[in-house]
């Protein structure tokens, strides 16, 4: 038998096999649009209901994520300790996210028990009763929790950029905090639950057959989903700060700006790779420079964050008191030699490789496919969306990176937050 070379790295091929296993379409009585994915081996299911009930529609600060945290904390029919001890054997797991444009409920669980798991699972969403003594321990809970982030700077150093970026009225930019919470009345929840509690859409990754497909339609089966209003907001641009946190060893700075949507495509996935370039990942110009060669973090990132009707670009770095000054010139010095100097082909190489393989090893299993899905059905992007990225990666030149840097990422229009002592 003969043996490899070890001392050899194997010959690098780049795959360009970036399609996306689309899923089946069915849709509910009320017209709601159910998805799935069936091409699974694994006896397991996982199923996502989408509702426009995120922190976008709120009324008062904090209503969204109590009104969903309490689903599973009593019905009608079951108190919280009912509920929990109900899963726990069928085998199921229940999770709820709170968003800030969706809120969405999945449930995990063996093929076997889908449908008895289901059957709880609609029980929360018919008949929750937003028990007074649930609410009052949830609220402990959240504000023990706050009040521990508010004592760390990253946390903190994160908040005041998404509110100097949107504005504190902003929902984007807004957080909710010890009075918000304290003011939460149950009744305010009840409201909240019945106005924006209407399921939108879909998700299911599982080996269902046709008639169990046909059950779980009629299960789920849901009146037309109302109209809602669409509250309108404008982002208010804050100033540059620095917020004191007396004890603090170290500062947590952010540098942010609004930036392109995903819907933008062209200008959008030249700033995808610019944004890799500079900071998106280990390899980055400023990782090598402000860790590596100056060592002054530990970690410093770029990234582009989404939501439905706005998007922002922020770079995140932890760093000694001393040494805020001089990490905030090298990021900025960095990104104007990206706008003053087309990158060597060979980093620009390195950097899509390893972006393309990323890409494709995070989505190599059939629920990171069905996430990626979700994402190009809620911002509305066509269904190659994905190929097309990562064609437009392969084949971007340090021309186009020069160019979408002096377009859209101008070190001026960015504005500064430190947070530390």
């Amino acid at each position: 038998m003969i043996q490899p070379d070890r001392t050899q790295a194997p010959p690098f091929q780049l795959s360009s096999d970036y399609s996306l296993t689309q899923p089946e379409a069915f849709s509910l009585s009320g017209g709601q649009p159910v998805y799935a994915f069936r091409d699974i081996e694994q006896n397991v299911v996982k199923l996502d209901l989408v509702f426009k009930a995120g922190k976008w529609y709120e009324s008062d600060l904090g209503v969204s994520y109590f009104a969903s945290h309490l689903l599973p904390k009593g019905t009608s029919k079951r108190n919280s300790f009912q509920i929990a001890e109900a899963l726990d054997m069928l085998g199921a797991h229940l999770e709820v996210s709170a968003g800030y444009d969706t809120t969405t409920l999945s449930l995990f669980v063996l093929k076997k028990n889908f449908f008895a798991s289901l059957i709880i699972v609609i029980d929360l969403l018919q008949t929750p009763t937003f028990d007074e003594n649930e609410l009052r321990q949830e609220k402990e809970i959240f504000l023990q929790e706050l009040r521990v982030n508010n004592e760390k700077t990253n946390v903190l150093a994160s908040k005041e950029i998404r509110k100097a970026i949107f504005g504190e009225n902003h929902p984007y930019g807004s957080s909710a905090e010890e009075p918000d919470v304290l003011a939460i009345q149950r009744e305010s929840l009840l409201l909240f639950f019945r106005n924006h509690f209407h399921l939108q859409s879909a998700y299911l990754i599982g080996r269902l057959s046709d008639e169990e497909i046909r059950k779980m339609l009629e299960v789920l089966a849901q009146p037309p989903s109302p109209r809602l209003v669409e509250s309108t907001f404008s982002p208010q641009r804050g100033i540059s700060h620095r917020v004191e946190k007396p004890g603090s060893v170290q500062s947590s700075i952010r540098l942010g700006r609004k930036c392109i949507q995903k819907s933008n495509r062209k200008e959008y996935f030249d700033a995808v790779v610019f944004n890799h370039v500079l900071g998106g990942f280990f390899g980055s110009r400023l990782m090598k420079n402000i860790r590596e060669e100056k060592g002054l973090t530990y970690g410093i990132y770029s990234s582009m964050n989404h939501f439905l009707r706005e998007s922002y670009w922020v770079i995140s770095a932890d760093v000694n008191q001393q040494n805020v000054q001089e990490a905030i010139r090298e990021i900025r010095h960095e990104i104007k030699t990206l706008q003053e100097v087309p990158m060597p082909i060979t980093e620009l190489d390195i950097a899509r490789n390893y972006f393309i393989g990323s890409w494709q090893s995070d989505n190599s299993t059939l629920f990171a496919v069905a996430d990626k899905i979700r994402n190009i059905h809620s911002f509305g992007l066509t269904d190659d969306y994905y190929q097309y990225l990562l064609e437009h990666v392969r084949l971007i030149t340090p021309f186009q990176i020069q160019a979408i840097a002096n377009s859209h990422f101008d070190a001026a229009d960015l504005i500064e937050i430190q947070v530390g002592g």
